[in-house]
């Protein structure tokens, strides 16, 4: 099975973007495509390694969305924590700079203790400069909203005492795999 949002042939092209766990490379020799790898580590439990393994596989646009559409599932989200969520949202509706810096200023209302925070942080990181609009332009490194978007994900599915993490891992997984085969990430929860 491949997926239709996933452009990389096999697991070790993605498993090169960043430094995954070695649990998680281990389990990748064993599955050299991605989807299988995915699956694999999704029945080992590797929650946390599939999070980041797809943060990483997905495009931007779709890695952020599926941030949004993970933290949504929520409803304790304080004012600030929602407006973070819905400034990302905003981003991938219309990724230009206005909406990347609006996302900075909701990431730092609603501060980065928890996913929510997080998801507009990796809108501000997905490009653009990582300072302040005048100063000399600083881009964010490769793929340093993955990890944001990991962030989120795995902020949301642990806090606030970890007792609903197994659950939220499977909706948000399926969300993002929803995603990663086409979808809008509605229909994946």
């Amino acid at each position: 099975m491949t997926y239709l949002k996933i452009p990389h042939k096999t697991a070790n092209d993605i498993l090169d973007l960043y430094e995954p766990a070695e649990e998680f490379v281990d389990l990748a020799t064993q599955y050299a495509e991605p989807a299988k790898l995915i699956e694999a580590a999704i029945t080992a439990e590797l929650f946390n390694d599939v999070v980041l393994f797809l943060a990483h596989a997905l495009p931007v646009r779709e890695a952020i969305w599926w941030a949004c559409c993970s933290a949504e599932q929520r409803d304790d989200w304080s004012i600030d924590e929602a407006n973070a969520i819905r400034s990302a949202k905003a981003w991938v509706q219309t990724p230009d700079e206005t909406s990347r810096r609006f996302a900075e200023e909701m990431a730092a209302k609603a501060e980065l203790q928890t996913g929510a925070g997080w998801v507009a942080q990796a809108a501000f990181w997905s490009s653009g400069s990582m300072i302040a609009i005048g100063e000399p332009v600083i881009a964010p490194p490769e793929y340093l909203y993955s990890h944001a978007v990991a962030g989120a994900i795995n902020l949301s599915a642990v806090m606030p005492d970890g007792l609903e993490a197994k659950q939220r891992y499977a909706d948000y997984l399926a969300i993002g795999l929803n995603i990663a085969n086409g979808g809008n990430g509605k229909t994946g929860a």
